[in-house]
């Protein structure tokens, strides 16, 4: 008799969308998911060399994304950039992911979406975001947060050095914590550390252990997308990350 349980990915298989120059999706999944819960890349691709188009790019073409799993078969789908959520205006996002779920026949998650459902579950009505974007994208990503209810209390920019998102992916832990310090005495009811580019597992540990409420991108979506399993988050004690 053929087994119906595959042998990777027991409790779960997740498709996983990245920016095609992301250097951190992945590897901060690896560290989120349990072993038995396998996830399965698909690149978000863009010809355009700049950036509001590339990101706009991304999510337009989610739909093509998808198509390429075929026929394999997937329990989910997480869309890991959250900087196409703050370029659109109203339901726009979620008809791309509707329009990609109908084609995988199965949810389509969007980053953006997995902050506000963690922010949701934490009764976080005040937020405080540390940015890795550069203005044309800040501003956007301040209105996005506002105009779903909460509010912004301040937001810390990390300086990329340019106004292209792909510098993003060069910042490292310690640049994103030099910007959190001004932020660390403003009240509010949660940390957000947007967008999936930039490394927030080391940071989030340090930021956690002084009692800051946070969250990421990534780790928001990697746990909409466990608790779309019904699978317990890793332990952050099992992250293995930098202290």
């Amino acid at each position: 008799m053929k087994s119906t349980q595959p042998d990777y990915g027991a409790a779960g298989r997740l498709g996983l969308g990245t920016p095609q120059g992301n250097p951190t999706v992945e590897a901060e999944f690896r560290r989120l998911m349990p072993i038995d819960v396998e996830y399965y890349t698909v690149r978000l691709t863009s010809q355009s060399d700049d950036p509001h188009t590339r990101l706009l790019e991304y999510i337009q073409h989610l739909p093509e994304f998808v198509a390429r799993y075929a026929k394999l078969r997937l329990d989910g789908f997480m869309f890991a950039c959250t900087g196409s959520s703050y370029l659109l205006t109203g339901d726009v996002g979620r008809r791309y992911a509707d329009s990609a779920a109908e084609i995988l026949g199965a949810p389509v998650i969007l980053a953006a979406d997995a902050i506000a459902h963690w922010l949701e579950r934490n009764a976080a009505a005040s937020i405080v975001l540390l940015s890795p974007y550069p203005d044309w994208l800040n501003k956007p990503a301040v209105n996005y947060w506002t105009q779903r209810g909460y509010e912004v209390r301040a937001c810390a920019q990390v300086d990329i050095g340019s106004s292209d998102t792909y510098g993003i992916y060069e910042q490292q832990t310690g640049d994103a914590l030099s910007a959190a310090a001004k932020l660390l005495d403003t009240p509010a009811d949660a940390f957000v550390i947007t967008g999936t580019g930039m490394p927030g597992l080391p940071l989030i540990k340090r930021l956690r252990a002084e009692g800051r409420h946070v969250v990421s991108s990534n780790v928001a979506l990697a746990n909409a997308g466990l608790e779309l399993l019904g699978v317990e988050p890793v332990a952050e004690s099992d992250w293995h990350v930098p202290d």
